[in-house]
C-alpha cells in the first residue's frame, strides 16, 4: 500500500474512534474526514489492481478536478434553491469557517465518483483499456439519431423543476444528460448516447453502480455526522433511509452520468479557450458563480445549529 493509502485507512480510524467519542473537529466534520479517507483508500486500490489511478498516472488532473466539483455541485445547490428538497444543519461557526467545510466536501464529489467508476469498471474490463472516468475521442461513425428531440427535451426537464418544482424536482437529475450529452460531440468526445448507440455500456453501467456506491456511503456517513443534511422532499418522505427517502436513492445512478458529461464539458470548453484572457475570464465567471451560490446556501438551505 502506498503512503496515501495507509494515510487513508489511519485517518478513517482516528476519525471512526473519535466521532464515537465526540471529540471535535472529526465529530462535526465527519463527513469530510471520512469522503478524504475513502477517496485516499479506494484510489490506492484502483492503483494497486489497474496500475494506475487519479492519484498516480493523473495526478495533476485530480487537483485540476477539484475545483470543477465544487463548480459541478453547486450547480445542483442553486437548483435547490427553488426546489427546497435538502437543507444543512451545521453548527454555529464563523462563516469562513462554515464555507472552507462546504468547499473540502464538495471538492470529493468528482474524485469520488470517478475512482470508484473505475474501480467498477475493472469487474468487466480489462485495466490496461480507458478507465470509465476518462473520455474517448469520436469516431467516425454515425451520429445518433434525433439529437435535436433529446437536447429539447433535456431543456424541458431542466426547467421544469425551477418552473413546477413540487413536481418536476426529480427531473433536476435527468434533464442535463439529455441537454449537455449531445454537446460533447461538438468538441470531438464520445458522448454516453455514442456507447449506448454502439452497444457498449461498460461506461455508462461503471458511472451509474459508482454514483449508487456514493450514494449510499453519502447519506451512511452523513447520518452519523455532527454537522450535516436532511431532506424535505414531496410525497416521498416517509420512507427513510438514514436521512435519505428510499426511492430518492435512485436519483444517484443519472447523477453520476451528469458528473462526468458536465466534467468533461467544462474540460473541453477549457481547452478551446487559446488564449489566457479568455481563460482567466472563464475561471473568474465559475468563482463568482460560486460565491453567490455560498451566499445563498447560508441564506437559503442552512439551517444554523445552536
Amino acid at each position: 500500500m502506498r503512503l496515501y493509502g495507509w494515510f487513508g485507512l489511519l485517518l478513517l480510524i482516528v476519525s471512526e474512534y473519535c466521532l464515537l467519542r465526540e471529540i471535535e473537529p472529526f465529530t462535526t466534520w465527519f463527513y469530510c474526514f471520512a469522503w478524504w479517507s475513502y477517496i485516499f483508500l479506494a484510489d490506492n486500490l484502483l492503483l494497486k489492481i489497474r496500475g494506475r489511478s487519479l492519484l498516480y498516472g493523473r495526478r495533476r488532473e485530480f487537483w485540476a478536478m477539484l475545483p470543477i466539483s465544487i463548480f459541478v455541485w453547486l450547480i445542483f445547490e442553486a437548483f435547490n434553491f427553488r426546489i427546497q428538497n435538502w437543507a444543512y444543519s451545521v453548527a454555529a461557526m464563523e462563516t469562513w469557517l462554515r464555507w472552507s467545510g462546504y468547499l473540502i466536501s464538495y471538492a470529493t464529489v468528482l474524485p469520488g465518483i470517478f475512482i470508484t467508476a473505475d474501480l467498477v469498471e475493472l469487474f468487466w474490463k480489462p485495466p490496461s483499456a480507458p478507465a470509465a472516468s476518462e473520455h474517448a475521442s469520436l469516431p467516425s461513425i454515425e451520429a445518433p439519431r434525433n439529437v435535436s428531440l433529446w437536447i429539447a427535451i433535456g431543456l424541458g426537464l431542466t426547467v421544469a423543476p425551477l418552473a413546477w418544482p413540487q413536481y418536476f424536482f426529480p427531473a433536476v437529475w435527468i434533464g442535463p444528460i439529455f441537454l449537455l450529452n449531445p454537446v460533447l460531440g461538438k468538441f470531438g468526445i464520445r458522448g454516453l448516447s455514442f456507447d449506448l448507440h454502439t452497444g457498449d455500456r461498460r461506461r455508462v453501467w461503471s458511472l451509474m453502480l459508482a454514483g449508487l456506491i456514493c450514494g449510499i456511503l453519502w447519506e451512511f456517513w452523513n447520518y452519523w455526522a455532527g454537522s450535516g443534511w436532511m431532506y424535505t422532499v414531496p410525497f416521498f418522505g416517509k420512507w427513510k433511509v438514514f436521512e435519505m427517502p428510499a426511492p430518492g436513492f435512485l436519483g444517484f445512478l443519472p447523477f453520476a452520468l451528469e458528473c462526468w458529461i458536465i466534467y468533461h464539458l467544462f474540460i473541453a470548453i477549457l481547452r478551446r479557450m487559446y488564449s489566457g484572457i479568455a481563460q482567466t475570464v472563464w475561471w473568474i465567471a465559475v468563482a463568482v458563480f460560486s460565491f453567490l451560490v455560498l451566499l445563498g446556501i447560508d441564506a437559503y438551505t442552512l439551517i444554523q445549529a445552536d
